[in-house]
């Protein structure tokens, strides 16, 4: 994200649950959306139930499938700086409606979204580089303009594997939602905070 000019805040949509709105901080320069796809944060947890016979007790097992995760796209919007993500952490964490205490600790992260600005060569540039605004001689570029930011993607939170417990426990399906902020700085070193609430996750119960 690059030099930020104050311009419209329109939200990148979560495209299953919740919300992130954009969001301004950087000291005002940095406007940046995340967007959460929550559809494939789910498991499915299988009950079985094999009979007594005269030789063995009745026996219960549980198997599940591969837990889902949360797939995150950052993205900056026209006229922002860059930021570096560098970690997320729980803000409220519920599970069927049961509020259940978050610690604040801190899961490290190490990612870059470029500018909101386009050029001539943003093709040909790296994930990891904005586009470049001065030149040499110290002279804006008039060809570099305020655009949306190249979308970062490639994070992914597992949620649905702790509601796997809750299922053996009650016998029946459970969900959770999850809300969290996402923080670092902005290519100027100011802080930078973004937040992407209302996650939702879901366990199903199956078998006997």
């Amino acid at each position: 994200m690059k030099k930020y000019a104050l311009l419209l805040l329109a939200g990148l949509t979560l495209s299953a649950c919740g919300s992130a709105p954009g969001q301004v901080s950087g000291n005002g320069r940095v406007s940046m959306g995340v967007s959460a796809d929550d559809s494939g944060s789910t498991v499915t947890v299988t009950r079985t139930v094999t009979p007594a016979t005269p030789e063995t007790p009745e026996k219960i097992t549980f198997s599940n499938t591969e837990p889902g995760s949360v797939n995150f796209t950052f993205m900056t919007r026209p006229g922002s700086d860059a930021a570096y993500i560098t970690g997320w952490r729980l803000t409220s964490y519920t599970i069927n409606g049961r509020a259940i205490p978050v610690s604040g600790d801190i899961n490290k992260l190490d990612i870059y979204v470029p500018s909101g600005y386009t050029c001539p060569e943003r093709d040909s540039l790296p994930n990891y580089q904005s586009c470049q605004q001065i030149t040499t001689d110290l002279k804006l570029r008039p060809e570099v303009q305020p655009a949306n930011g190249l979308p970062i993607s490639g994070l992914s939170i597992g949620f649905a594997i702790a509601l796997v417990g809750e299922v053996k426990a009650t016998l029946s399906g459970a969900s959770s939602s999850v809300d969290l902020e996402f923080y670092g700085q902005s290519s100027n070193g100011a802080p930078v905070t973004v937040k992407a609430t209302a996650i939702q996750s879901i366990a199903y119960k199956a078998g006997d």
